[in-house]
């Protein structure tokens, strides 16, 4: 694996510029999480036209710590150090980095959680065509789309970034990782549960135990095969597909008995919730949600 970290593209800490000095005291002076986001771009050139330096597109507005191209040739940008923050998240935002409902701008992702770009295209979309490889999935609202891999090479990379981040602040652990989507969910929808979270996590922490809690729950089906394996009623369509108002008064439900904010959105915050509640069942979450048989 070869490739390099970028840092001639780095933000200045000046006026005007997208990027604040240290951590606040709302986090006792330091990094707390770590958002992924997608660039809806082809490229790293491109997402450093519109964040990096101190002529960006996007001045004065939005950043990141890092954008990480698709190939070992691109490499990897550094935009804001991590002793400082970047304005990659806050605009609609509805929860916290641990799933908890925002109620105070201090606690919002641009002032706790280290913001990451991958350079990726999203989702399919008006002059933009899926490809044979692209992920079917649903966005937290139940919406089908779908959405492009993210390559081997850009994945080892983003593996290399979450070591250097938790390198400088170690107490962020797997579940502090989270997407665009779900501090935003119904704003957002990057980076879905397309994202190779799994994968990465085991990665940064070299724990290949860490349990994939994202694949088998990305379809609309897979998620209501879950909620009847708890024990859940969906109606007579049961696991049909279709991301109705049975499934949406179920999913509410679920998050008001577990302790989730109520919004009616998965998120990954539903994702872990899931996964618990099963293996306390003793019943496995990629069994469950493969299964054709759970109908009502």
């Amino acid at each position: 694996m070869s490739f390099s970290f970028h840092d001639e593209f780095l933000i200045p800490l000046e006026a005007g510029q997208a990027v604040d000095r240290g951590w606040t005291t709302a986090t006792a002076g330091k990094a707390v999480a770590v958002t992924w986001h997608w660039t809806a771009t082809w490229d790293l050139a491109a997402c450093r036209m519109l964040l990096g330096g101190a002529h960006a597109f996007r001045k004065g507005e939005a950043s990141a710590h890092y954008g990480v191209g698709r190939t070992f040739a691109e490499g990897v940008d550094r935009y804001v150090t991590l002793e400082n923050r970047s304005w990659h998240a806050g605009k609609h935002q509805t929860l916290r980095w641990d799933g908890k409902a925002l109620e105070s701008d201090a606690r919002k992702g641009t002032r706790t959680a280290i913001g990451v770009e991958t350079v990726h295209i999203g989702y399919a979309r008006d002059g933009v065509d899926a490809g044979d490889d692209w992920i079917e999935v649903a966005s937290p609202q139940g919406v089908a789309m779908r959405v492009a891999p993210w390559s081997e090479e850009q994945i080892a990379m983003m593996i290399a970034v979450g070591k250097e981040i938790v390198a400088r602040w170690p107490e962020i652990g797997i579940r502090d990782h989270h997407g665009h989507h779900d501090l935003c969910p119904g704003y957002k929808v990057d980076v879905s549960s397309a994202f190779p979270f799994a994968r990465v996590l085991r990665g940064i922490y070299d724990d290949p135990s860490i349990p994939d809690v994202w694949d088998p729950l990305r379809t609309v089906r897979q998620r209501q095969r879950a909620l009847l394996a708890l024990g859940y009623d969906l109606g007579p369509g049961g696991a049909d597909g279709t991301w109705g108002v049975p499934s949406d008064a179920t999913l509410r439900r679920f998050q008001h008995e577990h302790a989730l904010v109520v919004d009616g959105f998965w998120t990954s915050f539903v994702h872990w919730k899931v996964h618990e509640l099963l293996e306390a069942k003793g019943l496995d979450l990629r069994e469950v949600t493969a299964s054709s048989r759970l109908r009502r």
